[in-house]
């Protein structure tokens, strides 16, 4: 049975028992529907993978088991409440004539753009650094022993410190389908949900149902949100548990409530920035009305991420300390320390300005869109459109010409001035390729140029409509959170250019106002060119995943990921890995067993094989592998002088690392 047809079983699986316990939950829409079974699908890939994790049972078809015993048992109470009916698919109203332009265009650009997302997903290979370093990874390592804990003599203690939520969707994706390329759709997912979320928000704020759609569509549209809902990060993941407790804790009844604790909970198992996301569901659960709910809120919000912080005390128990050991990521936090905090506000705002693809001639691509919206109006004639709807709605998708000269004259270069003026405070500031404002990459892009504009239009323009009182108080948390989001994350954090993947949330919040776009038509235009530009320049430029193709710009060609061998598309982030990846994939057998000597940042995932055949086994730090009965062992170059030769013999030295076979005879 393939691995692919398992995949979609246990998706149907998830969805169906998802829908059903939606139902009985009273889930009034379909939207609402959707994503509270997100949610408690989610949810019950965590709790099976913590169910049988003790008995070793985290197996293809132990879970496969689970999950149609779940549905069996969930369809089972469906009937015996009454087989409540599930809610129709919502009507929306025909939009406005003004209206349909600019959704329909989006829409188009959204659609393509995802599709070659999912052909990105099913045709390539995972890569990255932190996917191969530990996301990945552990997932991998957890199958093996068949079961989720700590993995011992860690090369990097990023495969155990993090709250494992995320990596447990990757590992149940693999450990079904046995396909790496198949794990990019949690990613997938949960940007779809993220994209559900904020159309609810936003209905939810008394935007027209249009409008909600148009702001899901932006977002969808992002440069960060689109790339990396091809990857295996789990940024997107975070972010579209913490939407769903936005909206389900800012519900009326107990049973949202009850949903929103869930979301909570599943969020602050997955990364430590769920934290600040604590902050703003807290001033969800205040300002939302009714009043009345307030303390079933407050008490759904401290159970949820009481719930949630189990891996902390995992961590405590391993290590003693709350956040685990964190000597892989030395320096990251920087709690009030004026240089960092000061360094990482600039340095954020620089980053802001992101015109992920627009790299060389191809910036000019905005340009011929400006020069098209024009013409359009132009050609409408007559009185349709006014004279200066037609000049801003061109200068606003012109402006990426005007960005990027004042990003690379200013922006990084006053970073750097900063940096040493502050006297060189603990930071990364980034290599020429991540600090540079045209970096397409599913971690250093951020939000775009549309995202930029928006974040700040939307947050004057809805300001004016609450004291106008067009639109409730609620509506502030999603114009200021991004303000209060960068805040918490200056305070706290060191600088370096992959911040950005951490303000998903604010973001995915201030687009649920985004649809106010369409109440002007030259902001509408502007945002869909904007972002149809974007998404075609993005994909383009992919730095991970590169087209090959060439637009404007003539410059040097860059290799299509679609021509690619599996080391070559997993070494992109680091060639020189390259000779050790290759060796893995062309020399080793898929069935042999592999020892690792890594050090902390090294790629461990690629060992596995692409169907995860590979018995892999972690040498301890200080050890000469003389011990290790595995047939070949890859070793860091810091630990390849360790290895005991009398056992080991080098088949590959290459710059980054140093692949060893076993030599027959050797006694343990």
């Amino acid at each position: 049975m393939s691995g692919a047809f398992l995949g979609l079983l246990a998706l149907a699986l998830l969805s169906a028992t998802g829908i059903l316990v939606g139902g009985m939950l009273g889930l009034r829409g379909a939207a609402e529907l959707a994503l509270g079974a997100y949610v408690t699908g989610f949810a019950e890939v965590v709790g099976l993978c913590l169910l049988l994790s003790p008995f070793d049972g985290v197996t293809r078809w132990n879970l496969i088991a689970g999950l149609v015993a779940t549905f069996v048992a969930v369809t089972g109470i469906w009937i015996l409440n009454g087989s409540r009916g599930l809610p129709s698919l919502p009507r929306l109203a025909y939009p406005r004539a003004g209206d349909r332009g600019p959704v329909v265009l989006l829409a188009i650009a959204v659609v393509l753009g995802l599709g070659y997302v999912i052909a990105l997903i099913v045709g390539t290979p995972p890569n990255g650094w932190d996917p191969l370093n530990y996301h990945l990874a552990r997932s991998a390592f957890w199958l093996q022993a068949d079961g989720v804990s700590y993995i011992r003599d860690a090369y990097d203690q990023r495969l155990n410190f993090n709250p494992p939520n995320g990596e447990m969707g990757f590992a149940v994706v693999l450990g079904i389908t046995r396909d790496e390329n198949l794990v990019g759709f949690v990613q997938f997912f949960a940007a779809l949900a993220c994209a559900v979320g904020i159309f609810l928000f936003a209905c939810r704020l008394g935007l027209r149902g249009i409008e909600a759609c148009f702001g899901a569509l932006l977002f969808l549209s992002l440069p960060l949100v689109l790339l990396q809902s091809s990857g295996a990060k789990n940024d997107i993941i975070v972010a579209s548990f913490l939407l769903a407790a936005v909206v389900f804790i800012g519900g009326d009844t107990r049973r949202e409530i009850a949903l929103g604790s869930l979301a909570t909970a599943l969020a602050v198992g997955t990364k430590f920035t769920a934290a600040y996301g604590l902050v703003v569901l807290v001033a969800v659960a205040i300002v939302a009305p009714p009043r009345s709910a307030r303390v079933a809120r407050a008490v759904g919000l401290a159970l949820g991420a009481a719930l949630g912080s189990y891996w902390y005390l995992v961590n405590v128990h391993e290590t003693g300390h709350l956040l685990g050991d964190q000597s892989s990521v030395p320096g990251l936090t920087a709690p009030l320390h004026p240089r960092e905090n000061l360094l990482t506000a600039y340095g954020v705002l620089t980053d802001l300005v992101d015109l992920s693809g627009a790299r060389g001639a191809d910036i000019f691509l905005y340009a011929i869109a400006a020069l098209v919206l024009a013409f359009g109006f132009a050609l409408l004639g007559r009185r349709a459109i006014a004279w200066r709807t037609t000049v801003l709605a061109a200068a606003l998708t012109a402006s990426p010409l005007v960005l990027v000269v004042a990003s690379k004259r200013l922006g990084h270069p006053g970073l750097v001035r900063l940096y040493d003026l502050l006297g060189k405070p603990q930071a990364y500031l980034g290599d020429e390729t991540t600090a540079s404002p045209t970096t397409a990459s599913d971690t250093a892009s951020w939000f775009g140029p549309a995202g930029l504009l928006l974040i700040f239009g939307a947050a004057i323009a809805s300001i004016r409509l609450i004291r106008r009182r067009s639109l409730p108080p609620l509506a502030g948390i999603a114009a200021l959170v991004p303000l209060g989001w960068f805040a918490l994350v200056s305070l706290s954090l060191t600088y370096n250019p992959w911040l950005g993947r951490f303000f998903v949330l604010p973001v995915a919040l201030s687009a649920a106002l985004w649809g106010l776009a369409l109440r002007a038509r030259s902001t509408a235009w502007a945002s869909a060119a904007l972002a149809a530009v974007t998404m075609v320049l993005a994909l383009v430029h992919y730095t991970e995943k590169p087209s090959g193709l060439r637009l404007l710009d003539r410059g040097t060609p860059t290799p299509s990921v679609w021509s690619l061998e599996r080391w070559q598309v997993q070494s992109q982030h680091d060639p020189a890995i390259g000779p050790v990846f290759r060796f893995l994939d062309r020399g080793v057998p898929a069935k042999s067993s592999v020892a690792l000597a890594l050090s902390a940042n090294d790629f461990g995932y690629p060992a596995f094989g692409p169907h995860l055949e590979r018995e892999v086994a972690l040498v301890p730090f200080g050890s000469n592998a003389g011990h290790v009965r595995t047939d070949w062992l890859v070793t860091s170059n810091e630990r390849a002088g360790e290895i005991d030769v009398s056992c080991w013999q080098a088949v590959l030295r290459s710059d980054e690392g140093s692949v060893f076979r076993h030599r027959k005879g050797c006694a343990a």
